[in-house]
């Protein structure tokens, strides 16, 4: 049974050249659905607040090599950042308290020139502003990538720490997690930890997002990586 049912005109000759045109669009629609069920999965991109993403894409990492693949993303959980949020909130909203605070001591400030309150309030949010840029930029830039050949852990901290560890995924001995406590478990983060012989110090995933899926994720390509034809 053809795709497309076309009744012709009763007591009329469709001509041939329009039969043609028939056939042309029904085999033109099967090769649309064929095309579409071909298409490449969709794109799986990095936003500003993502902390954990498969086959993340768009993702580049310095000495990446050529056909190397960046199959997971990893920052610390974005509920982590709740803490100093709060506390540049109340900051930023503490100098709003300040004239009943003087009114209930029954004490003033205006004694100094008001353009000396203007510049000591002006640094005051310029202070409350970086407490805020800091912390968002070390959430920001501390990250764990995981690629089909090797584990890469980007520790970045105050404007001007960077430090970045690699190991091959063949050298893993042991990968872990832990999660406690009734926040963790709740909002689905923990600790990632991944043993290497011989290293000084295991690479640790810090409040990761699903800390179980990434695990699963590691112990399949360590599988993988340690198969004699590998």
């Amino acid at each position: 049974m053809p795709d497309i049912f076309i009744a012709e005109p009763k007591g009329e000759v469709v001509p041939k050249e329009t039969k043609t045109t028939f056939e042309e669009r029904a085999i033109s629609k099967q090769k649309l659905f064929s095309d579409e069920e071909s298409l490449p999965e969709s794109r799986n991109p990095v936003h500003l607040f993502s902390a954990f993403k498969k086959n993340p894409d768009g993702v580049t990492f310095r000495d990446q090599e050529k056909n190397e693949k960046i199959l997971l993303f990893i920052r610390r959980s974005f509920i982590t950042n709740i803490k100093w949020i709060l506390i540049g909130l109340l900051l930023a909203i503490l100098p709003l308290f300040l004239p009943l605070f003087l009114k209930s001591l029954q004490a003033s400030l205006l004694f100094l020139p008001i353009k000396f309150y203007l510049m000591l309030g002006i640094f005051y949010y310029l202070f409350v502003a970086t407490f805020w840029y800091i912390n968002f930029v070390t959430w920001y830039f501390n990250i764990d990538l995981v690629t089909d050949k090797r584990i890469v852990d980007i520790n970045f901290s105050n404007l001007v720490y960077k430090d970045i560890a690699t190991t091959e995924l063949s050298f893993v001995h042991d990968v872990s997690f832990s999660q406690v406590g009734a926040i963790r478990t709740f909002f689905d983060y923990g600790t990632v930890l991944i043993q290497v012989p011989g290293a000084t110090d295991a690479f640790i995933f810090e409040s990761s997002p699903q800390p179980e899926n990434a695990v699963q994720i590691l112990d399949s390509l360590i599988r993988k990586k340690n198969e004699p034809d590998n």
